[in-house]
C-alpha cells in the first residue's frame, strides 16, 4: 500500500514537472516563431543571448531538460521512471514557468522619477535642475509633447559656443536652443503595459540595425504626448537579473 502511494506521489511530482516545461517550452517558441528547429536546449540557448531576462534562468532550465528527457524516453514502465523529480524541483521549474509566461513590466526596472523640462525653461533653470539631480538625461517637453533628450553633453556644447569675452550670456536664453546643440539620440516610448521580454526585443532590434536606443520613456500607452511614468536606460537592463522573485 505505502510502496503504491509513493509510486502515485512520484507520478504526480512528474506530471507537475511535465506540465511546468510544456509551459516553458510554449514560451519559447513563441518568442522564436522563424526558427526551424524548435528543440528545447537550442531554443533556450538562442533566447538566452536575446533575452537577459531568460538567460538568467539558463542554468537551471538546461538541467531540467536533462530531467526532462529522462523522465519522458526512459520510462521502464506505465507510471514508473527512472528518475523523478523531488518536490522542491517541481516548485522551482512552476516558479520559473510562471515568470515566462507572465514576465514582469517594464515599470519593474524603470526609474520611477523622471526629471523632465519644457522647452520654454531658461538656461540657468536648466543648468541649476542639472546640478541638483543625480541624473544625466533629460526629456524636453514642448507644452505636453516630447521635444527632444537633453544631456550634459549637449549643455556642454551650448555652453561652449556661446562664451564671449569669457562670459555666458544666459539672458533670454532657453532650453529650445539646446536641441541643436544635441547628437540625435534615439528614444522610444512604450506603454506601462510592456513586459521584460518585449522590452529586450525593442532594444535587439535597435541592435539589429546598428543603432544604439538611449532611452525608453514609459507612459500610460506609450505616446510622446502622455506624462512618463518612468525611463529605461540601457544599464537599467541589468536589473533584469535581479527580478527573479
Amino acid at each position: 500500500m505505502e510502496s503504491r502511494l509513493k509510486i502515485q506521489e512520484n507520478s504526480a511530482l512528474a506530471e507537475r514537472f511535465e506540465v511546468a516545461f510544456n509551459r516553458i517550452h510554449h514560451v519559447l517558441k513563441t518568442l522564436n516563431p522563424h526558427e526551424y528547429q524548435d528543440a528545447f536546449v537550442k531554443l533556450l540557448s538562442i533566447s538566452s543571448r536575446k533575452h537577459p531576462f531568460i538567460n538568467s534562468f539558463y542554468v537551471d532550465l538546461k538541467q531540467f531538460a536533462k530531467l526532462r528527457n529522462a523522465l519522458v524516453h526512459e520510462r521502464l514502465q506505465t507510471n514508473t521512471y527512472i528518475a523523478t523529480p523531488n518536490e522542491d524541483v517541481v516548485l522551482q521549474i512552476e516558479k520559473i514557468a510562471r515568470q515566462l509566461s507572465a514576465p514582469p513590466k517594464v515599470m519593474k526596472i524603470a526609474t520611477k522619477t523622471v526629471v523632465t523640462l519644457q522647452s520654454t525653461h531658461s538656461i540657468e533653470y536648466v543648468i541649476k535642475t542639472m546640478d541638483t539631480s543625480s541624473y544625466n538625461q533629460f526629456p524636453i517637453y514642448r507644452d505636453h509633447e516630447f521635444s527632444f533628450l537633453l544631456t550634459e553633453g549637449g549643455l556642454t556644447s551650448w555652453l561652449a559656443s556661446n562664451i564671449k569675452d569669457g562670459q555666458i550670456n544666459l539672458t533670454k536664453s532657453t532650453a529650445n536652443e539646446l536641441n541643436g546643440f544635441e547628437d540625435k539620440h534615439n528614444v522610444s516610448f512604450v506603454s506601462k503595459n510592456m513586459n521584460i521580454l518585449e522590452l529586450e526585443d525593442l532594444f535587439e532590434q535597435y541592435f539589429q540595425q546598428k543603432k544604439k536606443l538611449e532611452a525608453v520613456i514609459v507612459t500610460e500607452n506609450g505616446s510622446r504626448n502622455e506624462r512618463p511614468l518612468g525611463i529605461i536606460t540601457p544599464w537599467d537592463l541589468i536589473e533584469i537579473d535581479l527580478l527573479q522573485i
